[in-house]
């Protein structure tokens, strides 16, 4: 009875602003008066008066006359006002049985849906409640239980792929990504995306389905750098040099030259002429022993983030995630601000490396 009580008296307040609001009274109290142009008229006259007074060009009573005369003209203009008008009382007629229509049928409806003998859920209990700190295990426990209830919806499997990827669960994040590409058809990034979770499950073996997934990108969109990346690198490693130096120069064209993969595109460029033309293209060993440079300087010295993405890139294609994860660390380390590593972060998380704190 209490919380009908209750019920009653807010639905009566709110009713009493609506009618209020409805019934055309003055709801701006605080607004300046606004005077007509014959009472400012009248008011200038006052002060001529007051001023002629002063100045002595008028007397006394002739003052006094002046403005009793001008009083009598105010009295004039307030009783020739506007009257109400005729429909306003049926307006404001109108206006409560709307009121009060508005309370039955709002007391009324909750009646009939309303649950008031229910108790109060516990904050805690409440399922739409996020815990005060949730992992990404968490996070991703509670998305499968979703994906369970409802396998179609496509949010659920868009969210939950980069975060198999970043927990290195690269084969449930290849089985997402098929799962968006089902619902919603392929694009450049998805195709991209699935054939690096295929690849990262197979051990960094871009060979099969990843190849033929990056080519099929590379088609769909022309100007898509990742899908070109890494055919251009296949190529490289396939040995087919005429087939790399048009991929990686073709690659170059995209670039504006201060991207985090121009460095490596320039090189892989540069290996695919010495490999057309007969010169010595540097093994395994060299390519490796050139990283371990680059990542001595930057432990030590420091560096800029596109250094750092490209030390981390190449752990990555040497089939190092170890040492990714490690150098990414660093660079967090080194560039807080995730404003300044965003090429990084991206790279990071398509490849399955964890933000560590």
């Amino acid at each position: 009875m209490i919380f009908w009580s209750l019920a009653i008296v807010v639905t009566a307040i709110a009713c009493a602003a609506l009618y209020y609001a409805g019934a055309g009274r003055r709801v701006n109290a605080t607004a300046p008066v606004v005077d007509s142009p014959e009472v400012q008229h009248l008011k200038l006259q006052l002060k001529e008066i007051e001023t002629d007074a002063a100045n002595g060009r008028l007397g006394a009573a002739e003052a006094v006359a002046a403005k009793g005369e001008l009083a009598r003209e105010l009295l004039r203009l307030k009783g020739a006002q506007k009257p109400v008008p005729a429909g306003a009382d049926s307006r404001r007629g109108i206006v409560a049985g709307a009121t009060l229509a508005t309370a039955i049928l709002a007391l009324g409806v909750y009646g009939a849906l309303g649950r008031p003998d229910l108790p109060a859920q516990p904050l805690a209990e409440r399922a739409d409640t996020p815990p005060p700190e949730m992992t990404l295990d968490d996070a991703i426990a509670r998305i499968e239980a979703q994906l369970k209830k409802q396998p179609d919806d496509l949010r659920g499997w868009t969210v939950i792929a980069p975060a198999y990827m970043q927990l290195g669960r690269y084969a449930d994040a290849a089985a997402a990504l098929r799962r968006v590409i089902e619902l919603d058809g392929p694009t450049a990034d998805r195709e991209t995306d699935l054939g690096e979770a295929v690849m990262m499950a197979n051990k960094g073996d871009a060979t099969g389905e990843p190849l033929a997934l990056f080519k099929s990108a590379a088609a769909r969109d022309p100007a898509h750098v990742r899908s070109r990346y890494y055919l251009a690198s296949e190529a490289t490693r396939e040995g087919d040099y005429a087939t790399a130096k048009a991929d990686w120069q073709a690659l170059l064209k995209l670039g504006k030259g201060d991207e985090p993969w121009y460095a490596n595109a320039t090189a892989g460029l540069a290996a695919a002429e010495a490999g057309l033309n007969g010169g010595t293209i540097p093994d395994g060993s060299a390519i490796a022993g050139m990283v371990e440079g680059l990542s001595t300087r930057l432990m030590q010295g420091g560096g800029t983030v596109d250094e750092w993405t490209r030390l981390v890139r190449s752990r990555l294609v040497l089939g190092q995630p170890e040492l990714a994860q490690q150098a990414y660390d660093a660079a967090r380390k080194a560039y807080p601000d995730a404003a300044d590593r965003a090429a990084l972060d991206v790279l990071a998380a398509d490849n399955g490396l964890v933000a560590n704190n």
